[in-house]
């Protein structure tokens, strides 16, 4: 036992009075400070980190992609390494390959070089129709979390349906023929001069009247208002209502999808051909009863009927007839307009209400959810 602590003691002795120990012994020194320091420091760091984030477009169509963008700034003079960013990703889309089945949380990571702003782009595919949200963001960094508000959304648009399985409808009207051009406006046909509005064409322009015209002491673009020669209106009715002897077959979610994929059809045709284009559902993404968007036309008319078909869900209220809806909706729609019905069942009132809105010069279409014909 003696032996053995002479032994030790004789070890350490030679370890204390060797310069290679010392040398180590104050590299780990230096190392465990600098360590300590740089906790701190990146700690003090990452309280000034400045978050945001982007979508390239604020709506796609189902299947379709968009690219995300995450933007960094690091406002000291620290060079932060290895910042983890984590965001949450809701169920339906697919991110950088990644397919999010549930609510999932991501990982972004970031090396800021000090005073500098780096972004790290993700390609987003949208599985299903919704509106997507993402709210916040956060770094957890040694129990230490900090959490950036960066709220952004897109829409996911709903699939147009196959022409193929929709039955022929002249949606490419002139007069009463189908014409084969499908221009949206005839430069011949100039119907007045309005304001400009986003999304306007720059051959639109009216440059004298725009030097002319004054908007509280600003000069205001003004544009040419094109009525096109084989313009027609087009209102499309989706019928969410429960009530009666529904022969379908098919459950709630897939009349809503399928119908609003119809819908989306009919629209998207629609505008293509000229048309202006309305919408009303018996379904409301709010509290409401119903949705109403009367004929118009136009970039931004177009989205709005767009985002409406990506906010509808089955979770809505349901107790508003389509007959109720027709009826409230006929001083609203034009005299010539074509309506389009998509419904699964036309029972004797409703039948009724379709002749009186015929008898007023009105075009009735009744398509199934599934896009045939109604019977």
């Amino acid at each position: 036992m003696a032996d053995i602590f002479f032994t030790l003691f004789d070890f350490f002795g030679r370890l204390l009075m060797s310069v290679p120990f010392w040398i180590v012994l104050a590299i780990l020194l230096v190392i465990g400070i600098l360590v300590l320091w740089y906790r701190k420091m990146k700690l003090r760091a990452l309280s000034y980190l400045e978050y945001s984030r982007s979508f390239s477009t604020d709506g796609i169509f189902v299947g379709d992609t968009l690219e995300f963008t995450e933007y960094l700034h690091n406002a000291t003079a620290f060079p932060l390494l290895f910042v983890n960013m984590d965001f949450f990703v809701p169920e339906g889309l697919t991110v950088d390959g990644l397919v999010c089945k549930q609510y999932v949380k991501l990982t972004s990571v970031f090396h800021i070089p000090p005073y500098a702003t780096l972004c790290k782009k993700h390609t987003v595919r949208a599985d299903r129709r919704a509106h997507f949200s993402l709210e916040s963001a956060a770094v957890i960094y040694r129990n230490n979390e900090f959490t950036f508000s960066a709220p952004i959304s897109f829409y996911a648009y709903p699939t147009p349906a196959d022409a193929s399985a929709l039955a022929e409808e002249p949606l490419f009207r002139a007069g009463e023929q189908i014409a084969g051009k499908k221009t949206v406006d005839d430069p011949f046909f100039i119907s007045g001069i309005r304001p400009y509005q986003m999304g306007d064409p720059m051959k639109h322009i009216n440059y004298r009247a725009s030097v002319r015209t004054f908007s509280g002491g600003v000069r205001q673009l003004m544009c040419n208002s094109y009525d096109s020669s084989r313009n027609f209106d087009i209102m499309i009715v989706l019928d969410m209502h429960e009530g009666g002897e529904d022969t379908s077959g098919l459950s709630l979610e897939e009349k809503l999808e399928m119908g609003l994929r119809c819908a989306c059809y009919l629209m998207c045709e629609a505008v293509r051909g000229g048309g202006n284009v309305g919408f009303a559902a018996n379904l409301s993404p709010n509290s409401d009863k119903f949705v109403l968007i009367p004929c118009g036309s136009g970039e931004e008319h177009r989205k709005k009927i767009l985002e409406c078909f990506a906010s509808l869900s089955t979770m809505g209220r349901r107790d508003y007839s389509i007959d109720a809806l027709l009826r409230h909706c006929e001083p609203r729609i034009p005299r010539d307009a074509d309506i389009f019905l998509i419904t699964s069942l036309v029972d004797a009132k409703l039948a009724a209400t379709l002749r009186a809105l015929e008898s007023t010069g009105r075009c009735v279409s009744t398509l199934s959810h599934a896009g045939g014909r109604c019977l």
